[in-house]
């Protein structure tokens, strides 16, 4: 009976330890398949793919800063062209105001013009310079009365009227002073010019009128 009984007694303790580790084996599977699920179900680990990330944007900003800083500086050197462009065509713009406002010089025509009725107004000066005959009934007038027909003449003109000369809408007189016959000491008068105290008022189709001191307004033809 005690063998029996001690028996009993082994057996008993065996399952029971069975059922024990039986149990155990149930829990540590339990917790393992709990584990494996979490793993499953946790996100992969982002911190390669930003590192990745983060060296690519650092080679392109890498890459970049250099083209920055030399559009940068092409900006700088355009605003200042820019600048430069800006100033020249305001001097262009203001040469060329002043440019229109001054009477333009004559041409090569114009000059050949105006040597032509030089010729002419020097031979009718010399022709004027040659001194007429005298009448007779002239010599015996009395002083007097040459004296009076003298105040009542205007005085002569200082100056030879050579034409007129056309510079696009404006027109002027060309005037040659007296005692002169270079082509360089022609004068082009408009309304308003003097020449030798005369001051040109109107210019009409084949006159000129002058103003006179103390002697009122002078109509000369021209030529």
């Amino acid at each position: 009976m005690k063998v029996q009984h001690f028996q009993a007694l082994v057996i008993g303790a065996l399952c029971l330890g069975a059922a024990v580790l039986a149990a155990e084996a149930y829990n540590h599977h339990q917790q393992l398949a709990e584990l494996q699920a979490a793993a499953r179900d946790t996100p992969a680990d982002p911190a390669p793919a930003l590192r990745r990330d983060i060296d690519a944007l650092s080679n392109t900003l890498a890459t970049l800063q250099p083209q920055v800083a030399a559009l940068g500086e092409a900006q700088g050197q355009s605003a200042s062209a820019q600048a430069g462009l800006s100033q020249q065509l305001a001097e262009l713009t203001a040469s060329m105001k002043a440019l229109q406002a001054t009477t333009r010089g004559p041409s090569s025509a114009d000059l050949t013009r105006l040597e032509q009725r030089l010729a002419a107004v020097e031979t009718a000066i010399e022709k004027l310079s040659t001194p007429a005959a005298v009448p007779a009934a002239a010599i015996t007038r009395p002083a007097t009365a040459i004296g009076q027909k003298t105040k009542a003449k205007s005085p002569t003109p200082p100056f030879t009227l050579l034409g007129i000369e056309t510079r696009g809408a404006v027109r002027f007189v060309a005037a040659l002073p007296a005692g002169t016959r270079a082509l360089s000491a022609v004068h082009l008068l408009q309304p308003g010019d003097s020449l030798n105290n005369w001051q040109l008022r109107t210019i009409r189709e084949d006159q000129a009128v002058f103003h006179v001191p103390d002697h009122g307004d002078r109509t000369l033809p021209l030529p």
